[in-house]
């Protein structure tokens, strides 16, 4: 399946996909569709007017981020909810629940995209860790307060 192929069928029909998508295999196939869902969000950053160190920074900061929530979901699925997959299919997850990243870009409606996102990897980890909604809900959210928190603090202890 071609890039173009697989982001249709990930957006339209996420279960199906989820339902589908090996678990194991490498890496390189979910990093490369992370990769190109980043690159259109950082050619659309470039298009807003942040220059070429916001493109580039976009583009490192959402595939540096799809390793880190990867590891974050990972942990908090096994030790919270008894999850039992491990850290490739749950980056596969993420990877995949980037798609609509590539809209992130756009002025006033980076929300939609960001929920849908978060819907996404709510069904895929529904389906590689076997848990039912609501422990999927929960994982997510759970990795996102987590998330947030540190970028918080990095930023204030950055500054």
């Amino acid at each position: 399946m071609g890039f173009v192929d697989t982001w249709r069928r990930v957006m339209s029909d996420p279960r199906s996909f989820f339902a589908d998508m090996p678990q194991a295999g490498g890496l390189q196939e979910p990093l490369a569709f992370l990769a190109v869902c980043a690159a259109v969000d950082a050619v659309g950053t470039l298009l807003l007017g942040w220059g070429i160190r916001g493109m580039i920074g976009t583009f490192v900061t959402v595939v540096a981020g799809g390793f880190v929530a990867a590891a974050v979901l990972t942990l908090v699925a096994q030790h919270l909810f008894e999850g039992r997959a491990g850290f490739e299919p749950m980056f596969r997850v993420v990877a995949y629940a980037a798609a609509p990243i590539a809209f992130l870009w756009v002025p006033r409606l980076w929300v939609i995209p960001l929920l849908y996102s978060w819907y996404l990897q709510i069904r895929g980890v529904e389906r590689v860790q076997e848990f039912d909604a609501t422990r999927a809900l929960l994982t997510v959210a759970v990795k996102s307060a987590v998330l947030f928190v540190l970028v918080v603090g990095l930023r204030d202890w950055h500054l």
